[in-house]
């Protein structure tokens, strides 16, 4: 908790938010920033719509958000969930996000200590969370173990989308309830650019219509568009006296005069040669002047982008390409390479004349500014977006006294053509013809406050979801066992008449071997999101599909024809299921599911200067240990000869050869390399390490016995060791009661209970709801008291339980082997209901008795809606004690009315609360039970 001195006021008052952004970012918030800040604060609520120009800093409503939340945290949602469909600009908005939160926690001034002091009274640990949902694993998902505690989440639609419709894309099916729960309560949906997202806009409006009473849903969205999808609504729009003639820097920002003119070519095919043409033109320019320094080329395809990136750089014209198919840690390092030089917030300027090639990615979000720019010809819409990376601040006009300068290219083949764009519909097509009718003497007009007033066809295709349905809703709610037949939720996040297809996260390892991957996880750094069809195709050998940055196709056939089934790449990827589930190796593509994690060998390639590239086998680089370190993770080091950056080193068949141990030769090893070829992470990386490192041998190549490598890797810190961590609790027995702890079961109950009623009254809930989640908690593990369970925790041993004298364990004993004992399939929540069931006075004191014996059933995520009740082959005597209340009931269901009368509470329940209102009161008793064992085996 954060200290504060006597006489400072930790209330925050609306006034102080220019303080708070200043403090955060070193420059003043825009007035518009202030006043929405001030609209918020005064009404408890958001606009529905924001409508600002590009270039506006648009983002900075997570600042509002968060100020907002520290202010107000009755009325103001937990979680800050930005939704963008570009990948590039999820990165750049984690990037403020991270800032924001770094921020805060160094409490620096004033302001940042009030902020964290109030954000710390809503939950344990840091203040703030931030997290990036663009293609995850199962493992990387911090945002999911506190309901309660304040987080900024920036995602793609997919991801946060597929999360909310209990569908989680990359979920595992225990956990999938509790990511529906948290993305659809207590959220501040933040999305960006709606005309990028129009089906997921609708079906958002549609969960937060479905409201539930007794529970506080503070659920709201916030569409930022120039064209949302309720035109009716109430904009927050910029106003000319308040806002632009009050700042300069706005001023500048929105009435910067740029102008364009139309380039026809034959075919996209030319649109490389023609861009060539045209920087050469600018470069002979430049030699005398040299008035522009940065060129923009936004193509609509990525192999176009490809081949006018290869184009240039041939005639000697360097390059970069950035397209939203890139590793994060390449693209760091391509942005590194470009430096300053795309900054629209610096005055200084590049020694060389820079181009970068890129594609949609670019269009939204992304904080770059060109002095001169080309495009394809797009929709008016995404040409307004693209035309907002061009001379973004105005600083081009202000150091030149000329309007920055683009090119639009139409391809006649496509312009001409009887045959819609697959991407773009006949919106191209209206759109050249309108910029051509608008032509002033060759040039026009595309500043900030133009290309208003076009046709509807000239905007991009809108697409629709179609109506979510109670049915809909009802199928998807059933997460465990899920329905044979239910509705896809592509359509409700794309639309019905959208080609596109859910994305899976490539990585490459030259070790996929399970031991190799769970020492060295695969991080989001090193991931490229690749549309699951093309990555089929691609480990298929197909050819690629002319593909967008948007995911969507030209057609939708199969990825496979039926005498393909058998991968001609078979062997050379896996499936990571993350550390729970380990790798799975496939012989077919048909095995890889939205969201999955796919772990190629580098020899396979796909990539071309750090982009998508489907055709090229150039090896690619092993960003593995590199990845761990940039995302904060224990240092690791494979000494893997196949890696590049390591040379000579010691390997495990040596181990014989050798007079010096293991430990000896790896510390030699390390001595003796030259340490100033090292890479900055590799430096790092060994900084670490040389305090103290453990040594795992790895045998990675079945092909060769007498090959194997060493890894090294942090040590552990010793200091309250957790035995178990909160993001391997999946809903599994395995996970949640073999943690070594050797907890009673009558102290696990009591904590659960307290921590769940301590979670209810942080998150505000009526005290009827904090009663009953604390009278879940103490009853939830009861039918543990079964003695083949409790031989479970004590290793087998019947001389152990013995001598434990009828006081069960939640917990297994530490050092306890794992046996099975407990009939396989058997539930010990469906157990504990019937205990509780077997005498009706333990629920005197429920509010709802219906609540609580829900809440207990479904605590590992099963029963929903159906049990698994399986005959029991040696039928027991469960007994407990509550309080005064005797419990007893035989462990044998099959002939009881147990499993009907779970699933017919679960409807009642959905009936009474709400989908989401259920879901949730779920959440926060399986979390609190998963806080609870993770800081009881710290205690240990």
């Amino acid at each position: 908790m954060t200290t504060l001195p006597p006489n400072l006021d930790i209330q925050l008052k609306t006034e102080q938010f220019a303080d708070f952004f200043k403090d955060i970012h070193g420059v003043e918030p825009f007035p518009w920033q202030v006043r929405l800040t001030r609209l918020v604060m005064e009404n408890g609520a958001w606009p529905e719509v924001i409508d600002l120009p590009t270039g506006t800093g648009k983002t900075a409503v997570v600042d509002t958000a968060v100020f907002c939340l520290a202010a107000q945290p009755n009325v103001t949602p937990r979680r800050i969930v930005f939704v963008i469909d570009r990948r590039i600009v999820v990165d750049q908005v984690h990037e403020r996000a991270k800032r924001i939160r770094d921020q805060i926690n160094s409490a620096g001034t004033s302001i940042l200590r009030i902020v964290k002091h109030r954000l710390n009274e809503l939950s344990e640990g840091e203040p703030l969370g931030v997290s990036a949902l663009r293609g995850g694993i199962p493992m990387q998902s911090e945002w999911t173990h506190r309901p309660e505690k304040p987080w900024i989440l920036v995602s793609t639609v997919d991801q946060f989308g597929s999360r909310l419709l209990f569908r989680g894309y990359g979920v595992s099916t225990g956990m999938l309830p509790i990511h529906a729960a948290l993305s659809g309560n207590d959220c501040l949906v933040v999305l960006d650019e709606v005309h990028l997202s129009r089906p997921f806009s609708e079906t958002l409006h549609h969960i937060a219509d479905r409201q539930f009473s007794r529970l506080p849903r503070r659920f709201h969205v916030v569409e930022m568009s120039a064209t949302p999808s309720n035109q009716r609504a109430k904009r927050f729009k910029l106003d000319k006296e308040l806002d632009i003639a009050e700042c300069e820097e706005l001023r500048r920002r929105v009435l910067a005069r740029k102008r364009g003119q139309t380039k026809s070519v034959a075919n996209r095919n030319s649109i490389p040669r023609e861009a060539l043409k045209i920087i050469k033109s600018m470069l002979r320019n430049r030699s005398n002047d040299k008035l522009v320094h940065t060129t923009g080329v936004i193509l609509n395809r990525v192999r176009t982008a490809r081949e006018t990136f290869r184009t240039l750089n041939d005639a000697g014209i360097k390059a970069h390409l950035l397209t939203g198919r890139m590793r994060p840690l390449d693209k760091a390092a391509m942005l590194q390479c470009l430096g300053e030089s795309l900054n629209p917030d610096t005055s200084k300027q590049p020694s060389e004349f820079q181009v970068v090639v890129s594609t949609q990615s670019i269009e939204v979000g992304a904080d770059f500014s060109f002095d001169s720019m080309i495009t394809e010809c797009a929709p008016i819409d995404s040409l307004r977006q693209r035309f907002g990376r061009l001379d973004r601040r105005g600083r081009y006009l202000l150091r030149t006294g000329r309007p920055a300068e683009a090119w639009i290219l139409g391809a006649k083949s496509e312009i001409n053509s009887n045959t819609p764009d697959p991407i773009y519909g006949e919106a191209i097509k209206k759109t050249w013809t309108e910029l051509n009718h608008r032509s002033d003497e060759s040039y026009i007009d595309i500043g900030p406050a133009s290309l208003e007033d076009f046709p509807d066809d000239a905007l991009a295709p809108k697409h629709h979801a179609p109506l979510l349905l109670t049915s809909h809703i009802e199928a998807w709610v059933q997460t465990n066992p899920q329905p044979l037949v239910q509705p896809a939720i592509d359509w409700h996040l794309h639309g019905i008449d959208q080609h596109r297809v859910p994305e899976v996260s490539v990585a490459w390892r030259w070790d996929r071997s399970e031991e190799g991957l769970r020492l060295v996880p695969p991080r989001q750094a090193e991931f490229i999101q690749i549309p699951i069809k093309s990555v089929q195709r691609w480990l298929n050998n197909d050819d690629e599909e002319d593909m967008s940055d948007l995911s969507v196709h030209a057609d939708s056939k199969n990825t496979r024809r039926d005498d393909q089934r058998v991968n001609p790449s078979a062997g050379n990827w896996v499936r990571w299921l993350g550390l729970g589930d380990g790798i799975h190796s496939a012989n077919s593509t048909e095995d890889i599911r939205p969201g999955d994690v796919i772990v190629v060998d580098p020899a396979k390639g796909g990539l071309v200067d750090d982009n998508w590239c489907p055709q090229s086998d150039v090896e690619i680089k092993d960003l593995g240990d590199e990845a761990q370190i940039v995302s904060n993770h224990r240092a690791t080091l494979r000494l893997d000869p196949r890696l590049p950056y390591i040379s000579d080193p010691p390997l495990t068949h040596e181990e014989t050869e050798s007079d010096m141990t293991t430990i000896e030769r790896i510390k030699t090893w390390i001595q003796n390399r030259d340490q100033s070829r090292d890479p900055p992470w590799m430096s790092q990386a060994l900084g670490k390490l040389s305090l103290d490192f453990e040594i795992y041998s790895i045998e990675a190549n079945e092909n060769d016995p007498t090959f194997g490598y060493y890894t090294i890797a942090e040590k552990h810190k010793k200091s309250k060791k957790r035995l178990i961590n909160a993001a391997d609790l999946d809903g599994s027995d395995s996970a949640g009661s073999f943690t070594g702890s050797g907890v009673h079961l009558n102290d696990h109950l009591d904590g659960v209970g307290k921590r769940a009623a301590d979670i209810a009254k942080r998150l505000g809930l009526p005290n009827e709801f904090i009663e009953d989640l604390q009278l879940a908690g103490k009853l939830h593990d009861l039918g543990k008291v079964d003695s083949r369970f409790q031989l479970q925790l004590v290793g087998g041993d019947p001389v152990e339980l013995e001598m434990r004298h009828g006081q069960p364990l939640a917990k297994s004993l530490p050092q306890a082997r794992r046996v099975r004992r407990y009939p396989k399939g058997m539930r010990h929540e469906v157990a504990s209901v019937a205990m509780i069931t077997s005498n009706s006075d333990v629920l005197v004191d429920a509010n709802d008795p219906d609540l609580v014996l829900h809440l207990v059933g479904t605590h590992h995520g099963h029963s929903r809606p159906l049990p698994p009740v399986y005959e029991d082959p040696e039928p027991q005597i469960l007994k407990y004690k509550v309080r005064s209340y005797e419990l007893q009931i035989s462990s044998d269901f099959v002939k009881s009315n147990i499993a009907l009368d779970m699933a017919d509470r679960f409807w009642r329940l959905i009936d009474r609360y709400g989908v989401y209102g259920l879901t949730w009161l779920e959440a926060i008793l399986r979390l609190a039970d998963h806080r609870q064992s993770e800081e009881e085996s710290a205690l240990q």
